[in-house]
């Protein structure tokens, strides 16, 4: 009896899923198409200070709540800080993106490059 409970729920179960390649497919070909902003804003040193870092990280932060997109990289160069999302539309993101620049006080110093997605 027991045995046969199992297979039913093995059958129920195999029936509503997707193979396992539909479903990989499925994820890496919407991960490809999403476009994504790089935001870099440039420091007035070459070295990030302590001060630079939290900046970044509070950008990070109002990206996150305010849902602009999926961040998918950040660091820092020299004489610069970047923050990558990607997002669902370009013009509306950069639009909020550049709000949080000017809210932190870095707009004049900030710049974005769309990168198509992957």
């Amino acid at each position: 009896m027991r045995r046969a409970i199992l297979f039913l729920l093995l059958i129920g179960c195999a029936k509503a899923e997707k193979p396992a390649t539909d479903l990989i497919h499925d994820v890496a070909s919407e991960v490809s198409t999403k476009p994504r902003i790089e935001m870099d804003v440039r420091l007035p040193q070459d070295e990030p200070a302590p001060a630079d870092l939290a900046l970044q990280r509070s950008i990070e932060d109002r990206i996150e709540r305010e849902h602009v997109g999926r961040l998918v990289a950040s660091g820092t160069g020299p004489g610069f800080l970047y923050i990558t999302v990607e997002v669902e539309q370009t013009a509306n993101a950069i639009e909020t993106l550049r709000r949080v620049a000017r809210d932190a006080g870095v707009l004049e110093r900030t710049s974005f490059k769309v990168k198509e997605g992957g």
